[in-house]
Parts: C-alpha cells; sequence; structure tokens
C-alpha cells in the first residue's frame, strides 16, 4: 500500500476515534469497573517521601531494640500469627474456595445464617445481650462464611504448630517443616505487602532505595567500627544473637544451656538450608531485600500494563513497543543486553536486574567469606536499569513525576473521582495519553 494512502487512512481512523473517544472510554471503563468491581474496595496504600524516610527510621529503632534488648522471642510470636494471616488470604482461603467449587459444594460459600443482615436485624429489634453481641459482630466482621472460618483454624493452626516447634527444639532451622513454613510464611506477607503497598513515581522509589542502601550498608559495614566486640548489627540480630559461644561438642549434649544458644536466622528473613555443605548452615535474604525492590518492580509492571491497557483502549493491539532499545535490524542490538528482554516495557528487564544482583551478593558472600548488604547490589541494578532505560526512552521525566498512563488507567479501570475544578484537565490528560498510544500502535506497525 502506498505510503500516503496508509498516513491518510491512519489520519482518518485517528480522526474517527477522536469524535467518539468519550463513547469508548466510558463503555470501556463500564466494562472494566463490573469486571474488577469487588478489587476496587481493596485497601492500598500510596507510599510517599515521607513514608519512606519514617520506613527507615522505624526499621533503624527496632534493629538497635532487637541486638541490645535480646527479645527474639517476641518477634517469632509476633511472625507466627502476623503471617498466619497472610497465610490464610494469599494461599489457604483462595485453596479451599478453589476446592469447594471444584466439588460443587456451595454451602461453606454461603453467609452463615446466624450472621446475616437480617437475623442481626431482628435480634437488634428484640433487645437484650444476644442483640447487642450480634451488632457488635456484624459491625466488626460483617457477613462471616464458613469457608473463612476454616481458613483462620486452619492457618492458625499453622502457625501455633511453627511457634511450638521454634520454642521446644534446639535450632530448629534444621527441621524442614520449620524453615519451610517460615518460607512460606515470609512469601505470604511480601505478596500482601506488595499488593496494599504502591508506587506512582520513581522519585519516592528513588529516595526509599537510596536511604535503604545506606541504610544496609550501615549496619553492616560500619556498626563492627562501633560496637564493643566489633560486631555487625545487622548480622547479629538475622542470626538471633551471634553462633553459639561454647563448644559444638558441649553444645550437642547440653543443648538448652545458654552459651548454646544463637545462631538460628530470626525469622524476618528467607532461609534456605545449605543441603550439599558438610559444615551446615543456611542462606540468607532478608523480606525487606525482597519487598523494597519489590515495589519497583511492581511499578513498572503497572506502568506497562497501563500502557498495553490505553493501547487497546485506542484501538491497537496492546503491544508495548519500548524506544529504550536499538531496532534489531540497525546493528547497535548487541550493545545493548538486555535488548532480548525489553521489546515488552520495563518490567522484563527489571526483573533480569534483580536476578544479577541477587547473584552479585552472593558471589560476594562466597568471594569475602562475610555477611553482604544485597541492597548494595540490588538497589544500583534495579534502579539503575528504570532510570537508564527511561532516559533513553525519553520517558524519564514522566516517569519521576508519575506517569499519566498510569493515572488515567486508574481512572478507567476503577473510576476514581476528579477535583471537580480539574476535571477539564484530566479529560485532556486522559485523551493525551490516548493519542500516544494510538501513535506508539502506528510506530510499532510502521
Amino acid at each position: 500500500m502506498p505510503a500516503n494512502s496508509s498516513a491518510a487512512e491512519g489520519d482518518q481512523e485517528r480522526t474517527i476515534y477522536q469524535s467518539s473517544a468519550e463513547a469508548d472510554a466510558s463503555g470501556a471503563a463500564a466494562i472494566a469497573t463490573q469486571n474488577v468491581a469487588p478489587r476496587h474496595d481493596e485497601e492500598s496504600l500510596e507510599l510517599t517521601s515521607a513514608h519512606a524516610f519514617g520506613f527507615i527510621i522505624m526499621a533503624s529503632t527496632s534493629l538497635l531494640v532487637l541486638f541490645f534488648f535480646k527479645i527474639y522471642n517476641v518477634v517469632k510470636i509476633m511472625y507466627a500469627f502476623g503471617c498466619s494471616g497472610a497465610f490464610a488470604q494469599i494461599i489457604v482461603h483462595p485453596g479451599l474456595t478453589m476446592l469447594f467449587r471444584r466439588l460443587k459444594w456451595e454451602r461453606p460459600l454461603m453467609p452463615m445464617k446466624w450472621l446475616s443482615e437480617e437475623a442481626v436485624t431482628r435480634e437488634t429489634q428484640r433487645g437484650g445481650i444476644k442483640g447487642r453481641c450480634l451488632s457488635c459482630l456484624w459491625s466488626f466482621f460483617g457477613p462471616i462464611f464458613p469457608v473463612d472460618a476454616v481458613a483462620m483454624i486452619i492457618s492458625y493452626g499453622v502457625g501455633a504448630t511453627w511457634l511450638w516447634v521454634a520454642f521446644t527444639i534446639p535450632h530448629p532451622d534444621t527441621v524442614t517443616f520449620y524453615w519451610l513454613i517460615q518460607d512460606i510464611f515470609g512469601l505470604c506477607m511480601c505478596m500482601l505487602f506488595l499488593e496494599t503497598i504502591k508506587l506512582n513515581a520513581i522519585k519516592v522509589g528513588a529516595v526509599l532505595l537510596v536511604v535503604a542502601f545506606f541504610y544496609d550498608i550501615f549496619f553492616v559495614f560500619v556498626t563492627p567500627l562501633l560496637t564493643k566486640h566489633g560486631e555487625s548489627i545487622m548480622v547479629n540480630v538475622a542470626t538471633s544473637g551471634g553462633p553459639p559461644k561454647a563448644d559444638p561438642s558441649w553444645c550437642e549434649k547440653y543443648p538448652f544451656t545458654s552459651e548454646c544458644k544463637g545462631g538460628d536466622p530470626l525469622p524476618m528473613l528467607f532461609a534456605i538450608p545449605r543441603i550439599f555443605d558438610y559444615q551446615g548452615g543456611c542462606s540468607m535474604l532478608g523480606l525487606g531485600d525482597i519487598v523494597l525492590p519489590g515495589l519497583l518492580l511492581s511499578f513498572a509492571s503497572r506502568y506497562d500494563e497501563s500502557k498495553r491497557l490505553m493501547g487497546l483502549v485506542a484501538g491497537g493491539s496492546g503491544r508495548v513497543p519500548n524506544n529504550a532499545c536499538p531496532d534489531a535490524g540497525s546493528g547497535k542490538a548487541a550493545s545493548c543486553f538486555l535488548c532480548c528482554f525489553c521489546r515488552n516495557g520495563y518490567f522484563g528487564p527489571v526483573v533480569v536486574a534483580y536476578a544479577i544482583g541477587l547473584f552479585m551478593a552472593n558471589a560476594a558472600v562466597y568471594i569475602m567469606e562475610m555477611g553482604q548488604p544485597a541492597l548494595l547490589y540490588l538497589v544500583p541494578c534495579c534502579l539503575g536499569t528504570m532510570v537508564y532505560m527511561g532516559y533513553k526512552a525519553g520517558e524519564l521525566k514522566d516517569l519521576w513525576e508519575g506517569p499519566r498512563v498510569i493515572r488515567a488507567a486508574d481512572r478507567l479501570m476503577y473510576g476514581e473521582p476528579h477535583v471537580e475544578n480539574a476535571e477539564e484537565e484530566d479529560q485532556g490528560e486522559e485523551r493525551q495519553v490516548l493519542e500516544d498510544g494510538m501513535c506508539n500502535e502506528g510506530a510499532e506497525m510502521t
């Protein structure tokens, strides 16, 4: 097809779309809102720079309290019961719901009759202690489903069993049940954290990651110069006070003496035993080393999916071209080591950068034979990759201040209310995002 004819068709298509943009967007918004309505009511928190500094202050305070007061058992109790709720929400409840639906057993998925709205209203009108108790339960819990109760019983039962193992068996990290449940609990907590907390701009993520970068370096490398016995505060707390002080043969006979305590990974991290290491021990990765870069990864994923959504609304294929990497035929593809992964946005390259940073951290542990702050390697890899790709694509300013496409996609999906005096500006911004989506689709087809 001739180029001028194709351009004319593209202009005509764009003109037709712009004239009906409002109707199409409203229709797509109605469908999207209907499909995701149950998720719109979920709690979420958008991080700000104040949250970032507050997080580091709280983390530093907690670390110092644990180092000086040695209250590791309190941490175990809080971890067991705090993570049991996350375990129920992420794994047990969805698993039971799927199982009951497969078995076509609908009774556990229906609300309990004694705590239904009609029953509570009837008992409240009658008065008495029963009515007041049911009214309090309804106001606090709402309708209760049998599957909720079963999920809570299973989850907190597993948490209580894990806690019993932690308190009754010396060095429980050698027990498969203990470290496996600890890792599953940590995984659920990380997933729940990343589902609830979100970034809307790289600026906030950069502040959080850079401050955490120096926090990690200080408590691993600088604190040995400041403590009395040259101990690293981070390593000491992560191993519940450091390795046992008594002779191993003595601890084998008397494992419950105070000199034989310590060395067990504190349940604020992933612990995986070294199966093929004759000396034993385990590899450790703090939960913060997952959730903090994970915020940047989730932001990259949201940005890519928002561009894909707005491209679909604009009538395109939904593919996300990325200008950060050279074209395959330009002869410059070899100069971009992430080029194979960045054709569909930012998320893939940042995941690869995280894997590279984690490999570097593990290699440094074996080379230097000492614990390493993982964020020392993860932050430059992840944040540097995101900033570099944004700069090469000409999108860094938009990513830094907060991408318009994410705000437009949120309004489209969830129908977030507009400020009355900024309604026209928001509509113009959304129209500009849709036009950018069409231009990207046209560039990709070309």
